[in-house]
């Protein structure tokens, strides 16, 4: 049988009224009340009847996230922490899967918006803009903006209120500083870089980044070829069968996206290539098991919890309606073995 809110009231020794300002966190009553109330009604396992709890608070204690690809190892990791730290401050979390299409994106993004069915929405964009994300703006939607940022190239009501929406994104720049001095070091001249969608603004930044910390470091221009992949495990393996089918191919890939990373081992093994005799393999968005690959695989790691906090006060503080900043949160490169000194046989 459900707790009521009467259950509680008459554990604690209070008014069902006193319940349902301390469970809101009302400054109307002690915040000895307060804790004792809510402890109490944890003890109890009461959970607020949602539906009830909006009519009488204009809130419904929840929050939507659209993430791009729920099977991506990365956003996977994010949406558990980001639902861990929504707990913490009382929130559910509603959870959508867009599958990197930004037609299932904006149907998300209407649902959740309609009717006030969240408070407000955490989004992992799947494209610079969108019809969805335009409307989301011009109804002035509480919006964060996870991991990739959006085109702002009007002036328009819409584009101005995204524009002040905060972005929570990793600083990948001293890492990928860091991998261009580990390839290079290591004799490196000719680079295959696997990029995201060069449509994204985080596709175009990952590489120019890598490219520009290359070029530092005396590797020509024309040393350095890029391949697009779409973060999919397949695009991976075929940006990589691009790469090796050069006439002069790389000695050294970075994949900047897990699966892709996963996708480009696949196919330097079934080009018969060992990681790192033959070329040297580093992966962005590392994942828990990379170690136990032969080699373990050398990959930048996100702060996924520094993340997923940052996005959760992003939020709150917008519900709040004070000042909300964007976050970013640097990147670290995990060494391990699938890098190695550039094969004799393939050095430029």
């Amino acid at each position: 049988m459900a707790v009521r809110m009467q259950d509680v009231a008459a554990r604690a020794g209070v008014t069902a009224a006193t319940v349902s300002l301390a469970l809101s966190g009302s400054t109307r009553i002690s915040a000895a009340t307060r804790e004792r109330v809510t402890r109490i009604a944890e003890e109890m396992g009461y959970r607020p009847h949602v539906g009830a709890q909006a009519l009488r608070t204009d809130s419904t204690r929840s929050i939507g996230l659209i993430v791009s690809d729920v099977a991506n190892p990365f956003f996977a990791d994010l949406a558990g922490e980001i639902q861990r730290a929504a707990a913490r401050h009382r929130y559910s979390l509603v959870l959508c899967n867009s599958d990197e299409d930004p037609d299932r994106q904006d149907d998300y993004l209407a649902a959740l918006l309609a009717g006030r069915r969240v408070d407000g929405v955490i989004v992992v964009p799947t494209a610079a803009m969108t019809p969805g994300l335009r409307q989301a703006g011009a109804t002035r939607a509480r919006i964060v903006l996870l991991d990739r940022p959006v085109a702002l190239t009007s002036r328009d009501a819409a584009t101005k209120h995204l524009a002040q929406s905060p972005i929570v994104r990793s600083d990948a720049r001293e890492a990928l500083d860091e991998v261009a001095e580990l390839l290079t070091g290591l004799g490196h001249r000719r680079i295959g870089i696997i990029a995201p969608p060069l449509q994204t603004q985080v596709g175009q930044e990952r590489r120019d980044l890598l490219v520009d910390a290359l070029v530092r470091r005396g590797v020509p221009r024309r040393s350095i070829t890029v391949a697009e992949g779409d973060f999919r495990q397949d695009s991976g393996a075929t940006a990589t069968a691009q790469l090796l089918a050069r006439r002069q191919p790389p000695t050294a890939i970075f994949a900047a996206d897990g699966l892709m990373a996963v996708g480009a081992l696949k196919g330097l093994r079934s080009a018969g290539l060992q990681v790192p005799r033959d070329v040297s393999l580093v992966g962005f968005d590392d994942a828990p098991w990379f170690d136990l690959f032969d080699p373990p695989l050398t990959a930048i790691a996100q702060p996924i919890v520094a993340l997923a906090s940052a996005a959760v006060d992003a939020m709150l503080a917008l519900l709040a309606g004070e000042s909300a900043l964007g976050s970013q949160p640097a990147c670290q490169l995990v060494h391990r073995g699938s890098c190695g000194p550039a094969a004799t046989g393939r050095a430029a």
